[in-house]
């Protein structure tokens, strides 16, 4: 079978698609970290691991469902990521729905292109929303966030920081 190389329009859908599915996961990992933080604040950083081990493959829906039973995020959180919940499940189970004519004949519309973009910033707002809500929760129990506090700074400078505080 000869393949038919993907025309420009299509190479943006692709990367437009793997933004977003990046950040989503993203989103998904800062959800499993706050997950875990919470609801295990007294054990060891060992037990802790085990529990992420355990829980960090909650699909978006699963972990925010958990976070809502536990009552583990302030309401403005909560409501953000059901609604995002939704967003994501449109961007991974029916992005083609509607859209078939346009793929087969490689025209994206302008359109589609921008859901998908809000989808993927959107997810990085609530990831840094859940960030910050981390850096509060760790900081009523004692513990020194200043240097990740420092961190997000220069993320939100747009400047790349390593591993490694």
């Amino acid at each position: 079978m000869i393949r038919i190389p993907a025309n420009s329009s299509e190479i943006k859908l692709y990367c437009f698609l793997g933004e977003a599915l990046l950040k989503i996961q993203m989103l998904e990992q800062a959800l499993s970290y706050s997950i875990t933080l919470k609801m295990n604040p007294d054990e060891t950083k060992e037990q802790a691991d085990e529990f992420l081990k355990k829980h960090q493959r909650y699909t978006l829906g699963m972990a925010i469902k958990t976070a809502l039973e536990k009552k583990l995020f302030k309401m403005g959180i909560q409501e953000e990521l059901n609604s995002f919940l939704e967003q994501r499940n449109w961007l991974v189970h029916s992005v083609i729905i509607g859209n078939e004519e346009d793929f087969n004949a490689g025209k994206i519309k302008e359109e589609l292109f921008n859901k998908i973009k809000s989808i993927s910033d959107k997810a990085e707002v609530i990831k840094r929303d859940i960030e910050c809500d981390m850096i509060d929760f760790c900081s009523s129990k004692g513990k020194d966030m200043s240097k990740i506090k420092e961190v997000l700074l220069l993320q939100d400078k747009g400047i790349r920081v390593c591993k490694g505080l």
